[in-house]
């Protein structure tokens, strides 16, 4: 499914969801001090690596860049598919509970994996793997240009006894009108999740293969420069490192996945 049609029905479910939010207002009769909303949506021209043999999905090309967040009465909706996205997800959903000075702490429902369609060799079966929203809490720290991100949560897994956990650093700086950024991030998933997505079963006419639980670790730099008062332009440069137990997988050819982007985006 490509980018436009995963908006398409993102957007939908968002509106569906607003909607649900907005009747919860006659018993939620107090304001959180992280209510408010904002968007930003970008067209850019990309290039990213496939580690992924039979998966024949490729990013690279224009792309659609959307990042956007709706809270009322502390209910949420996120597009975290922004340029610094930190989740794999198009969607999610959740309840901001507690804040404090510089943290703020979240239930989200969110995927914490792409799907990925192998189209295996010989038999030419699309083994499907498919990542379920799974819910989970998430902690915001705030320290001016600092920001952490702390998620421990659900993912799919096989049996779905799935363990997603992650945390990302993030830091700004100003130069004039650029702003330029930083990031760094440590994923962890249980061999439940690595085996759903990319272990083989004896049918599926590769070699036998169960991995082993691991970290993902991601690094980005980018740079954002302000046209006028509405658009703006980024650049950034991503890489993700693999771990051992989704790198030595038959599906997999490789142990990182690199991509870079220039990205004009109109801010809401």
């Amino acid at each position: 499914m490509n980018t436009f049609k995963l908006l398409f029905i993102s957007t939908l479910y968002a509106l569906s969801h607003i909607m649900l939010i907005t009747s919860t207002q006659a018993w939620a009769d107090t304001e959180n001090i992280r209510d408010g909303a904002y968007l930003d949506i970008g067209i850019g021209l990309g290039v990213e690596s496939d580690p992924f043999i039979f998966d024949d999905e490729n990013d690279s090309g224009f792309d659609l860049y959307i990042n956007g967040r709706y809270q009322k009465y502390g209910f949420f909706v996120e597009f975290p598919h922004g340029t610094s996205k930190q989740q794999a997800t198009v969607l999610s959903l959740g309840y901001n509970f507690l804040n404090t000075d510089n943290w703020a702490y979240d239930l989200q429902l969110a995927m914490n994996h792409r799907d990925l369609d192998h189209i295996l060799p010989e038999s030419h079966i699309n083994s499907r793997r498919v990542s379920h929203s799974k819910l989970g809490l998430r902690i915001l720290g705030d320290f001016d240009n600092t920001h952490l991100k702390l998620i421990v949560a659900g993912a799919s897994g096989d049996p779905d006894g799935g363990l997603y956990t992650s945390a990302w650093l993030s830091q700004n700086y100003n130069f004039y009108n650029w702003n330029v950024y930083a990031s760094f991030g440590v994923e962890y998933r249980n061999k439940d999740v690595v085996n759903y997505f990319y272990g083989i079963n004896e049918i599926e006419g590769l070699a036998y293969y169960r991995g082993e639980a691991g970290f993902e670790y991601t690094g980005q730099v980018g740079a954002s420069y302000p046209i006028n008062e509405d658009w703006v332009f980024e650049g950034f440069i991503r890489t993700t490192l693999l771990p051992s137990g989704v790198s030595e997988s038959p599906l997999v050819d490789g142990n990182k996945v690199a991509e870079a982007a220039l990205v004009v985006k109109y801010v809401f």
